[in-house]
């Protein structure tokens, strides 16, 4: 089956969701007749952004955030993630510190009215992590006015109302399909595909099996190669779309899956093939703060679905291990936005990026590419790239409850600017209940002067940003001997309103020197002992003395 649930009747609509196979597409022997693609362009015809100072440049991809409206919620999306998408759960040790529970070792996040479930979808520390959150607050109904309506709204009112509507529409186009999160796996797509049924029968969480196109970026020529893409679409209890994409089908039962798929052209996406080899799951330098556990599909079913003598398994040196390094990569962020040139404009001159002449900016959407230092698999010269997506919507919008209409992608973008902008927005140290959404990357930590130099000319610029700060997560013990901690800055999309976190190791002290303010704390759990690492009962929180709000007092 390509979908793991049948569409809803929408009351009172005639419009009925598309089905599987409703994409124009050639014939799979004319795969490569380049009339019905986007034709590859050069540079001139890539939006290009205002001149300013030098763009960040990032380590290496962080994680995903995705928020939970429930605990039960929370619980359910980290099981099936290790259930069917072979993920790494990563826990803490709470046996190194005899005094838990401790900020320390818990982490500022972890009390009754905030929790968190971490896993990790590349089984290497501690790259390509996807945390899990629930909040109380996501629970709490927030008014906004939105034009001429005043709406009344909880983050779990409108997590079911996107979900509802994607069920309704078979997870295909709609006001919100365009915000996904997706995973390349090197192997090809017979996990995604036994994954995605395994979850459906487990946890009901529908899926649909997509053919697009992927343009390879790994040549050093143009055009790029064209070849067809893969895609397993499932959908999570709170309205999240996940992706997983493969340019190889390798078992008999996914070929027959996809058998009657046909290629949907506007699914067309880079693909940078990364390489990959075989490595023990265990937590590496994290020990003895955080231990892990083990992916549920391990080595002995890689064995079956790949028999390639070059893999080397059977070589000596992978006894005894468990898991394989570098399967999945999180590859994309795909972005809804009523303005995808605007937000890619935003990303371009603000974060390094490289051009993708295969993929030209539109009215309805643009991509950016974001080269990191991350060295993906067995090569040191070959670097990640992540993807950023950004989609016009068209479509349905989702239904409210309690008689408040429909929201469309412009609503909520409304909605959540003006509850984000409340109390002086993020630069007066304000965290509205949708910035737990955000997809978080790693700065270059010995690069801190550039950093700060680009921080402040987006603060001059007038970029709103929100300032935290933390213990380093994989050794907390670094404040104890260097004064280092892990400092955050989030920044959202000016059309999506979408998050992204940079985070930097340092020191306040090196940070305050190249102009930046003192970083504020996070403040989730005060009120249940969870005392200040540095000094109990001093904590940063006050706009007047830190965050960038502090710069003007």
């Amino acid at each position: 089956a390509t979908l793991g649930v049948v569409a809803l009747a929408r009351g009172g609509r005639s419009d009925v969701a598309p089905s599987a196979n409703a994409a124009a597409a050639p014939a799979a022997n004319a795969l490569y007749d380049k009339s019905w693609q986007v034709p590859t362009t050069d540079n001139t015809d890539l939006v290009q952004p205002v001149k300013g100072a030098k763009p960040l440049e990032m380590g290496h991809f962080g994680k995903w955030t995705i928020m939970a409206s429930t605990k039960a919620h929370m619980d359910e999306t980290a099981e099936a993630m290790w259930w069917g998408y072979n993920m790494m759960e990563r826990f803490r040790d709470y046996s190194v510190d005899p005094a838990f529970p401790s900020y320390s070792y818990l982490g500022p996040t972890g009390c009754s009215t905030v929790q968190r479930r971490w896993l990790s979808a590349r089984h290497q520390p501690p790259d390509d992590e996807v945390h899990v959150v629930w909040n109380s607050a996501n629970q709490v109904r927030n008014t906004a006015t939105i034009g001429s309506r005043t709406l009344s709204l909880s983050a779990e009112e409108v997590f079911e109302s996107i979900r509802t509507l994607h069920v309704q529409t078979a997870l295909q186009t709609n006001q919100f399909s365009g915000q996904r999160l997706g995973w390349f796996d090197v192997t090809g797509i017979e996990r995604a595909v036994w994954g995605a049924r395994d979850n459906w029968e487990k946890f009901g969480w529908p899926y649909r099996l997509l053919k697009g196109i992927a343009v390879v970026q790994d040549q050093n020529y143009s055009p790029h190669q064209e070849i067809e893409l893969y895609i397993v679409r499932s959908l999570t209890r709170d309205g999240k779309l996940l992706e997983i994409t493969a340019v190889a089908n390798n078992a008999k039962d996914t070929q027959d899956a996809f058998m009657n798929v046909k290629t949907d052209p506007s699914l067309r996406y880079p693909a940078k093939l990364p390489a990959w080899t075989f490595g023990v799951t265990a937590c590496g330098s994290d020990v003895p703060y955080i231990f892990c556990g083990v992916p549920r599909f391990n080595r002995r079913l890689f064995e079956i679905q790949t028999s390639e003598p070059e893999s080397g398994l059977d070589s000596p040196l992978l006894e005894g291990l468990d898991g394989l390094v570098n399967i999945t990569r999180s590859a994309y962020t795909h972005v809804a936005s009523t303005d995808p040139i605007q937000d890619a404009l935003f990303l371009r001159k603000w974060l390094k990026h490289e051009p993708l002449t295969d993929f030209p900016d539109s009215d309805t959407e643009a991509w950016v590419a974001l080269p990191l230092e991350q060295v993906d698999g067995v090569s040191e010269a070959k670097k990640t790239v992540h993807y950023v997506h950004l989609s016009k919507p068209t479509g349905l919008n989702a239904e409210l409850p309690r008689g408040q209409g429909e929201l469309s992608l412009r609503d909520f973008e409304k909605f959540v600017r003006f509850l984000r902008e409340q109390q002086g927005g993020l630069d007066y140290n304000h965290y509205d209940p949708f910035l737990d959404e955000h997809v978080g990357v790693e700065g270059c930590h010995l690069q801190i002067p550039a950093v700060a130099s680009a921080l402040l000319a987006m603060h001059e610029d007038g970029v709103p940003m929100l300032t935290r700060r933390e213990l380093v997560t994989d050794n907390p013990g670094f404040y104890a001997t260097t004064q280092e901690e892990r400092f955050s800055v989030f920044f959202d999309l000016p059309a999506s309103t979408y998050a992204f976190q940079l985070r930097v190791n340092s020191d306040s002290t090196e940070l305050k020197s190249h102009g930046l303010p003192e970083f504020c704390d996070w403040d989730f759990c005060r009120d249940e002992g969870f005392s200040n690492y540095r000094e109990p009962g001093a904590l940063f929180m006050d706009p007047a003395v830190c965050g960038f709000s502090s710069l003007a007092s």
